[in-house]
């Protein structure tokens, strides 16, 4: 089930928050063993992706964080929270994924117990995408310098985020797929509860995904809601949408992105692929919803 902000949030148990800045929660006291997930909004009208999850029992994961701009605000949700995350997932080291974590290991606002990614060779990715190798080795000197718990996930392995909720890792480091080299790197991962399934892509590629295809049995993909790879373009295929056969999409996008617009200019105008993804998903995979963090702004998912 799917539940965005508005007046049946309100009817449900709604937080009402004085200020404007705060995440606007709903709780459920009755429920247990499940989680409630925010997709957070574009902030800035940056391509980015942060997610917030809540267990019943109060244990916070994040996936990602986004740009270092959004710090602030990330932050001042997971304030909201505690202060206190328990798992803190990275798909992969470009900067609009890992930038607020860097901010928050260097400033310790925030508790973290651990944090869960797939590392990055440096030597790797000097030779496959060396306009990034300052930003692996930093991040990498940083969770080593950070006295976090670091863990490199391995494939097949399940992580309890909290009572009733379980990470399994699908997908790690590929060594031997050098095209688009750190996204198809992306750590691909569900979390799973009694009612709810969902997949994480980070901003997995074409390539990566057709290995998924060969290596996993459609069982392993299949979730009620996927995130939609590299914000919803240029990210895996058709195919892999048509085996995940998910109920509801969820978008990392900003609105420009969804609309296709050149900087500067109105929407058609660009030449990005989400217009052709788009249709992949309405038409072909045939989901209930598309979720648009640039359109929804935050929005909590149950």
């Amino acid at each position: 089930m799917i539940i965005g902000v508005g007046v049946l949030l309100c009817m449900s148990g709604c937080q009402k928050q004085d200020d404007p800045d705060a995440l606007e929660v709903v709780n459920y006291p009755e429920r247990q063993k499940d989680f409630s997930i925010w997709q957070l909004e574009q902030f800035n009208f940056e391509v980015q992706m942060c997610y917030i999850i809540r267990t019943d029992d109060d244990k916070i994961t994040v996936v990602d964080g986004g740009m270092p701009t959004s710090f602030e605000k990330v932050t001042g949700y997971l304030q909201q929270f505690g202060g206190r995350v328990h798992t803190w997932v990275i798909t992969h080291p470009h900067i609009d994924h890992i930038g607020v974590l860097q901010e928050v290991v260097k400033r310790k606002e925030i508790q973290i117990d651990r944090i869960l990614h797939s590392k990055l060779n440096e030597e790797w990715s000097l030779k496959y995408e060396s306009s990034m190798h300052s930003l692996v080795s930093n991040y990498n000197k940083e969770l080593a310098q950070s006295g976090i718990s670091v863990i490199d996930a391995k494939n097949g392995e399940i992580y309890a985020l909290g009572d009733g909720v379980d990470l399994k890792i699908i997908g790690v480091k590929n060594d031997s797929i050098t095209v688009n080299a750190i996204n198809n790197f992306s750590l691909v991962f569900k979390i799973e509860s009694k009612s709810k399934s969902v997949l994480f892509l980070g901003d997995l590629g074409v390539e990566g995904g057709k290995e998924l295809l060969r290596t996993e049995s459609p069982e392993v993909l299949k979730a009620d809601y996927v995130q939609m790879s590299h914000h919803g373009q240029a990210g895996v295929g058709l195919e892999f949408y048509k085996a995940v056969d998910p109920d509801y999409a969820l978008w990392p996008t900003p609105k420009w992105l969804w609309e296709n617009s050149a900087e500067g200019q109105g929407p058609g105008t660009g030449n990005f692929q989400i217009p052709e993804v788009r249709s992949w998903m309405d038409n072909e995979v045939n989901v209930k919803k598309n979720y648009v963090a640039g359109l929804e702004g935050n929005i909590q998912i149950d």
